[in-house]
């Protein structure tokens, strides 16, 4: 949708972008266009995407283009009255399946693992969404997510700097990351203060950590990155005297072992 278009979406329903829901319209098609098309770039003929926060529909509009079975999930009841007269035709042949609600709540329930996980995030839930997408179960999905520029570094950071930290070994161990292109304010209305980023992140043949083991795997790492100050000897059961953003999404796996190797934390 276009600036003007978006403007008189919103009048024409007397709804406006709500700040607590972090609402930031992409109103640059071309841009919308080349998204979906890096989302699909690849995809499987049948096999599931889910978007998350559609809002009126800029990415939605181009993922329906390839009729791919697609479940978008909006919080905003009414942007979810708006998307379903919009694309009443898609909803009743069967192709894009609206769920109202937080995503946060919506996608543990989902009956099967997608193989795509898309959205414009809003900033202030970005991280968690991200970890509710790393939990998912069933193959890892592929992940594709215009984030707050900065969200976007801690996710691709390497070892050794500030940006550094737990979600970039907790995203790092499974999946390969790359800032696919930065994106100014002025793509959006209303314009954020900060620049944002596409990332892509795709999962890694062999991830580093089982599925099974998430979860212990979490737990140490947190610990260690909980006083980034501190030596790890000083905060788990380990005689490493570095610190927790010196070690790499590997080293922390081999750390995790002796660990859960040893007595229990």
């Amino acid at each position: 949708m276009t600036l003007k278009e978006i403007r008189a979406a919103l009048d024409s329903r007397g709804l406006r972008p709500l700040k607590q829901f972090g609402q930031n319209f992409l109103h640059d098609q071309n841009l919308a266009r080349w998204l979906a098309g890096r989302v699909l770039e690849g995809h499987v003929p049948g096999a599931r995407v889910v978007e998350i926060g559609p809002g009126l529909g800029a990415l939605t509009e181009f993922l329906l283009v390839g009729e791919e079975p697609l479940i978008a999930i909006e919080k905003d009841r009414g942007l979810c009255a708006f998307l379903r007269e919009r694309y009443g035709g898609d909803i009743a042949a069967g192709r894009l399946d609206l769920r109202e609600g937080d995503a946060l709540d919506l996608l543990p329930r989902l009956d099967s693992a997608p193989a795509v996980v898309c959205g414009n995030l809003p900033y202030y839930i970005s991280t968690p969404l991200v970890m509710e997408c790393l939990r998912l179960p069933g193959e890892p999905a592929r992940l594709f997510f215009l984030l707050q520029k900065e969200v976007g570094q801690r996710l691709s950071a390497p070892p050794g700097g500030k940006a550094y930290g737990a979600l970039s070994v907790f995203v790092q161990v499974g999946y390969n990351v790359v800032l696919e292109r930065t994106l100014p304010g002025s793509v959006f209305y209303p314009p954020p203060e900060v620049e944002s980023v596409a990332v892509q992140l795709t999962p890694r043949a062999q991830p580093l950590v089982p599925s099974a083991a998430r979860e212990s795997f979490m737990k140490v790492v947190q610990r260690g990155f909980s006083q980034r100050r501190k030596k790890l000897s000083n905060l788990l059961p380990v005689a490493d005297q570095r610190r927790a953003e010196h070690l790499s999404p590997q080293e922390w796996v081999d750390l995790w072992r002796q660990v859960d190797a040893g007595p229990a934390i």
